[in-house]
């Protein structure tokens, strides 16, 4: 299942083939109910604002949350892409979000795509 669902780098959504992919994003925004403004972390610590982003579900995500997003890619060319359902990445109190550790991972899950 996990190598069917890969993890991407932000820079990667665009010129992907598969169809269904997941993406670690901290909420930037919820203009409206069915739209989002992400920033994905990238190689070299870079952040990624991903504009473009549509919501299939009601849900009002907490800004500055940050989330494990399940997308389905744009059939008809658009940049953008669709959120099919999303886990959020609770931290305790002191606890943050390695960027580093982020990028890792992605680096990881493509060399072992078994690894969820």
């Amino acid at each position: 299942m996990a190598s069917e669902t890969p993890r991407l780098d932000p820079r990667e959504i665009t010129a992907s083939e598969v169809p269904v992919f997941r993406l670690i994003a901290q909420v930037k925004s919820q203009p409206s109910e069915n739209k989002l403004v992400l920033a994905s972390p990238t190689e070299g610590g870079e952040m990624v604002t991903l504009t473009d982003v549509r919501v299939s579900m009601s849900k009002n995500f907490e800004v500055g949350s940050w989330q494990e997003l399940v997308c389905r890619s744009s059939d008809n060319g658009d940049v953008g892409f669709l959120v099919l359902d999303a886990v959020a990445c609770p931290f305790k109190n002191g606890e943050d979000i390695s960027i580093e550790g982020v990028v890792a991972l992605q680096r990881l899950c493509k060399r072992f795509p078994e690894i969820y």
